[in-house]
C-alpha cells in the first residue's frame, strides 16, 4: 500500500509536500505524531479546540 502524500495548499495550487519526520497522515485524514512532535501539536491542538470553544460540559 503506497503512503499517500500530504497535499498542501498554496497561492501557487496545491503542493506535494513529504514529512520529514515520523509523523504522518492517514488515509481517513487523522494525523499521527512522531515521539519528537507528539506533545508540543497536542497542545497545540488542544489551545486551538478551547479557543474555538468546541466543546461544551456535559457534566458537572
Amino acid at each position: 500500500m503506497e503512503e499517500p502524500k500530504y497535499a498542501k495548499w498554496t497561492i501557487e495550487g496545491d503542493k506535494k509536500t513529504k514529512w520529514i519526520c515520523g509523523c504522518f497522515q492517514t488515509v481517513d485524514d487523522y494525523f499521527k505524531f512522531c515521539e519528537k512532535h507528539n506533545d508540543t501539536l497536542k497542545k497545540a491542538i488542544q489551545a486551538q479546540v478551547d479557543e474555538l470553544d468546541m466543546t461544551r460540559i456535559v457534566e458537572e
